[in-house]
């Protein structure tokens, strides 16, 4: 059983892959977000005190627990309860949790 502070949305995208004649890779055809699914996050790491090429940028990692479920995509967008974007990130790791029913997931 989770805990819920937010939501995470999958990103679905469809068409794309490499074309034969070039070999390079083809941009999907349409990236959608998908529905909102409950989740438990909490901040591994974070620092706002970080500086690249000059510029000061926030570095964060999160852990987020969602209910069993297979996890497919290479993105998701996390919320908070009140429905405000955390960020947009690419998917590290996608653990199951057999003892508990849970996936943790690990950006």
């Amino acid at each position: 059983m989770i805990i819920q502070n937010g939501t995470i949305e999958f990103k679905t995208k469809t068409g794309g892959g490499i074309d034969p004649e070039t070999g390079y890779p083809v941009k999907p055809s349409s990236e959608l977000w998908g529905e909102p699914v409950p989740c438990q996050f909490r901040a591994t790491k974070y620092n706002q005190l970080s500086i690249i090429k000059g510029e000061h940028v926030t570095l964060a990692s999160y852990e987020i627990l969602i209910e069993a479920q297979p996890v497919t995509s290479e993105q998701l967008r996390l919320r908070d309860l009140s429905g405000n974007e955390v960020g947009a990130f690419s998917v590290i790791q996608a653990e199951p949790l057999e003892a508990v029913c849970e996936v943790r997931i690990l950006v």
